[in-house]
């Protein structure tokens, strides 16, 4: 196999994972809201009902990852649960590792209860995907048939148990050096230059957001890079987690001995997200040619309102990335400045999924009554500039370069005047029928699939019944977006096929 071949499969394989994270991602927002209400209206049930989801992300990404990768699959949650208390039992056993220990932190941690090593979520997402594997590979399996009982789905948990036993032997010899790079990488992200470190994060987020692989960037800087240790001891990792932490324990600076500016590696989207990408709507929309000025405000008003009110950019993101790539360049360039200017002038605001103007609300501006100093004001400094430069940037290279963004095509397709089912019907016809579907999913605002021959999805055609982009992750994975209603059609798309 060569190289490049390798190099398909792996960003197919990475494109899976990316998708499965966004599921245990997802739970992240209710977490985020209990705690922000919490400590504004002084409820410290609410806050500990928050902080618990936060203190359990191992299992929670166990869990969502195995359901992500699984075809949703209860046997595989239940298996990748199965896989956390058995993996992490066995690690203790073999390193001897007391609560006492544990409680200590360093490189040692509580895992739902058991003293085990601190390996976070990368802790959790391993035991996921151990149990998706063996779902996927057993499910289906008939043993003899006076062992009939143990067959197909049955045999999964036991599989996953035996398995994560193995693991659990292997990993304290592993993870050491693992946990070694982490390290590294994050001595090198929270060093002397963070404001680089910053615009770099930002720059590589929104660059891969065309191949969906922003999922997997992102997480190690919320779930690993760096560490605060709490008041009672216990050690906690990467940007978000931090966060949320030192909110719930009243760490008003959001700065501590160890860690320095929580927030640097979410705030970035704010100025972005409630400024830059409306603005550039608005510039779309005034670039649209007259007889289709209708249509393109309905398509731009929509993106522009989703983006703003909950961050979710894709919608507007996928109507100039693949007509200019100039444009999409310029984003990113864009996104990685606006992280950098956040941080130089010491914001602290979270977001709990996407910055939108509810993150804003939640985590700018409600604990900053209390007394936290997240300096919310900071995103109109950088984010009204910013908007300004998208509008005049945006007008006139699509004039100078004839940019076909919406209402400029000669035909502006439309998928909302089409059901789910029709839309789906169309997509399956398209993709090259049911026979050559693998696999079908979806994120927040695109189908993810997979194929068994790439070279039948036909993509004009998908463009046609109104898709906003359509992208090829290695040798069988497509993307299709199609908004919010993506994962309604997805829905439909398995129901119809049977997968």
């Amino acid at each position: 196999m060569s190289l490049m071949s390798g190099l398909v499969k792996s960003l197919s394989k990475l494109s899976m994972i990316g998708r499965a994270l966004m599921l245990p991602i997802s739970l992240l927002p209710a977490a985020g809201l209990l705690l922000a209400f919490g400590d504004k209206f002084h409820l410290p049930l609410m806050m500990n009902a928050g902080g618990v989801i936060f203190d359990n992300l191992p299992m929670l990404f166990a869990i969502g990852s195995a359901v992500g990768l699984a075809s949703e699959s209860g046997i595989a949650a239940l298996s990748a649960a199965v896989s956390v208390f058995i993996t992490n039992i066995t690690i203790g056993t073999v390193l001897g590792i007391t609560p006492e220990m544990a409680a200590s932190g360093g490189k040692y941690a509580m895992v739902v209860g058991i003293p085990t090593l601190q390996m976070g979520v990368f802790g959790g997402l391993i035991c996921g995907i151990l149990a998706a594997w063996c779902y996927n590979r057993f499910h289906t399996m008939q043993l003899p048939e006076f062992l009939g009982f143990f067959s197909g789905k049955r045999f999964v948990a036991i599989a996953t148990a035996f398995l994560s036993f193995l693991l659990g032997l292997a990993l304290p010899y592993v993870w050491q050096h693992i946990q070694a790079g982490i390290d590294a990488l994050s001595l090198v992200v929270n060093g002397d230059n963070q404001a680089a470190s910053t615009f770099i994060f930002g720059l590589v987020e929104r660059a891969l957001i065309p191949l969906g692989l922003h999922h997997i960037w992102y997480p190690s800087f919320w779930y690993s890079f760096g560490d605060y240790t709490t008041a009672t001891g216990q050690v906690i990792h990467g940007d978000q987690t931090i966060w949320f932490k030192m909110l719930e324990e009243g760490v008003k600076s959001f700065s501590s001995d160890t860690y320095h500016n929580a927030g640097k590696f979410m705030q970035g989207e704010f100025p972005l997200m409630l400024f830059a990408l409306p603005a550039a709507c608005l510039a779309m929309y005034h670039e649209a040619n007259t007889k289709n000025k209708k249509i393109a405000s309905g398509i731009l008003f929509s993106a522009a309102l989703t983006c703003f009110l909950t961050g979710i950019t894709e919608p507007v993101e996928f109507t100039f990335i693949f007509v200019a790539p100039i444009l999409y360049v310029f984003n990113a360039v864009m996104a990685g400045l606006s992280y950098m200017c956040m941080y130089l002038l010491h914001a602290h605001i979270a977001k709990s999924f996407s910055a939108g103007l509810i993150d804003y609300i939640s985590f700018g501006i409600l604990p900053s009554f209390n007394g936290y100093q997240t300096n919310f004001l900071n995103a109109v400094i950088v984010g009204v500039p910013m908007g300004l430069i998208y509008y005049f940037t945006f007008r006139y290279v699509i004039r100078r370069f004839d940019v076909k963004t919406p209402g400029r095509a000669e035909i502006a397709v439309n998928a909302d005047d089409k059901t789910d089912t029709e839309l789906a019907t169309d997509i399956i016809n398209l993709l090259g029928g049911p026979e050559n579907i693998d696999s079908v999913g979806s994120c927040i605002t695109r189908l993810r699939l997979e194929v068994d021959k790439a070279s039948l999805v036909d993509r004009d055609g998908l463009n046609s019944v109104g898709a906003r982009g359509v992208v090829f992750v290695g040798d069988s994975g497509v993307q299709v977006i199609f908004g919010a209603r993506a994962q309604f059609i997805a829905q439909t798309i398995s129901t119809m096929i049977g997968k």
